[in-house]
């Protein structure tokens, strides 16, 4: 990868870091002052609102990036694209947002202020404009936005979130600090673009369509996704919406620092594989390496997460012995969406093959809901992570199956071996760790310390190929500054 594709993957990793340790911070503090059943509440009315978003946000998020990355040398094109999307985006977001209403109106009978104090994040989503700065390539202003955002929305709710009673504080701070984030990158935006008008109908007519097509396999991954929440909420319980929240959000934290790569290679694979001579061979070449990477840190961080939850959770969230479960059981999510973003996001929607990669995630989709619906209602969260689990398998071994004739993966090859059975002695170690280590922060800090030594180690002593590339390039690099 070259310089500027690393510069977009370090920013967009400052931001996933913050994604990660505000979790650590806020999840112990909301539990003690707010209660698991109240915040269940907001988790399940997130769930039902994030319905009416997917559809009035259709597959815009996705479409757009790529959309931008096509034309971006082209200043008239990109000023009227950029335009057309964002208007489109608006109208749909309106519609949406009045169904919302009318919807919870209908069928909420508890808890209905909550529910519609919730509604006001469509008015953040109808705003954002993230795929543009996506695009461009600049994911510096985007990452910074977004800690600046993260920063102000903690500290808001240290400050003024103090008991169960002060939900609506904990809602409209996490909806203001969206609207800020916005409004910031709106500012940001006079960089690159100058303002025209432009018509409605030919927006839809350009864009709608092609949005459409992606929201397809978007609707797809979200019944394995939202409707876990949305099913526990109905069949089993509030309190075990924000459960299997907590933990499966706590295991996607880790992922974030994987699918960080998949929004830094689409656009590049996008603008190379439509503006390049031998585009097709490059896009391969960028996708058969971001595979390694993806595999080389998912079998780590899947075992690892395994490894320390227990003594992890005995901590940070007290009395709380399901999540450590849950985290245990929803693990390995990790290493199939790891996968699938590189096999997905990042070949097949850059590359075209919309009705392959819609198949795919329908596929997946379906058996997801057919397990919800046997083990939700007997097992409840439990259930739903079981079947998050079966669907992202699903998901993976399809597009590789889908793909394997146009890419090599190479996933028979050394380097995936030494991921794999490096992550296992790491795992042994970290295990056998723990049970002499105290159960307290620093016991799990070294843990964490004991695994990264043990597998970087592994990497280095069996002189793993893309390891050794990157330590020459930096190595290389550093003698020529000096």
């Amino acid at each position: 990868m070259d310089r500027k594709l690393i510069r977009n993957y370090l920013y967009n990793i400052l931001y996933q870091l913050t994604k990660l340790v505000f979790p650590f911070l806020l999840a112990p503090y909301l539990i003690s002052h707010v209660g698991s059943e109240t915040l269940g509440i907001y988790s399940f009315a997130g769930k039902i609102m994030n319905w009416f978003i997917l559809f009035g946000i259709l597959g815009v998020n996705t479409y757009g990036n790529r959309q931008i990355a096509k034309i971006r040398d082209d200043k008239e094109e990109l000023n009227r694209t950029f335009f057309e999307i964002l208007s489109m985006q608006i109208c749909n977001m309106i519609l949406a947002s009045a169904a919302y209403l009318l919807y919870i109106h209908f069928t909420v009978a508890e808890n209905l202020f909550y529910f519609q104090l919730t509604g006001l994040t469509m008015l953040a989503s109808m705003l954002d404009i993230t795929w543009f700065f996506f695009g461009v390539e600049d994911f510096k202003k985007a990452s910074i936005r977004n800690i600046i955002v993260k920063c102000i929305g903690v500290g808001l709710i240290f400050l003024f979130v103090k008991t169960p009673q002060d939900l609506w504080k904990y809602i409209l701070i996490n909806i203001g600090s969206e609207l800020f984030g916005q409004a910031i990158m709106f500012l940001q935006l006079r960089e690159y673009i100058s303002f025209r008008r432009i018509s409605l109908k030919d927006a839809y007519q350009h864009h709608f369509k092609a949005t459409f097509q992606l929201f397809v396999p978007t609707i797809a991954i979200s019944i394995y996704t939202m409707l876990d929440g949305t099913m526990l909420g109905y069949l089993y319980s509030e309190e075990h919406v924000y459960f299997y929240d907590t933990s499966m959000n706590l295991v996607k934290s880790f992922l974030y620092f994987i699918t960080s790569i998949g929004a830094v290679i689409l656009p590049r694979v996008t603008n190379v594989y439509y503006n390049d001579e031998s585009g097709e061979e490059k896009a391969q070449n960028l996708i058969g390496t971001t595979m390694k990477i993806a595999c080389m840190f998912a079998f780590p961080m899947c075992l690892g997460i395994i490894g320390i939850a227990q003594n992890f959770i005995s901590w940070w969230m007290p009395g709380k012995q399901i999540i450590a479960n849950l985290i245990m059981m929803g693990a390995p999510v990790i290493i199939f969406i790891a996968m699938s973003n590189v096999t997905g996001i990042q070949y097949m929607v850059p590359t075209g093959m919309y009705n392959q990669y819609s198949k795919s995630v329908i596929g997946g989709s379906l058996i997801n809901f057919c397990v919800n619906l046997i083990l939700i209602p007997r097992i409840g969260a439990y259930g739903a992570v079981i079947g998050s689990v079966i669907a992202e398998c699903t998901v993976t071994l399809l597009q590789i199956f889908m793909i394997h004739q146009k890419v090599h993966l190479g996933m028979m090859g050394r380097s995936f071996r030494i991921y794999l059975l490096g992550s296992l002695l790491m795992f042994a170690c970290v295990m056998g760790a723990g049970l002499y280590l105290p159960k307290n922060v620093l016991g799990t800090l070294v843990q964490v310390m004991i695994g990264v030594i043990v597998y970087a180690g592994i990497i280095l002593i069996s002189r793993e190929e893309l390891a050794m590339k990157v330590i020459s390039k930096v190595l290389k690099r550093g003698n020529a500054n000096a």
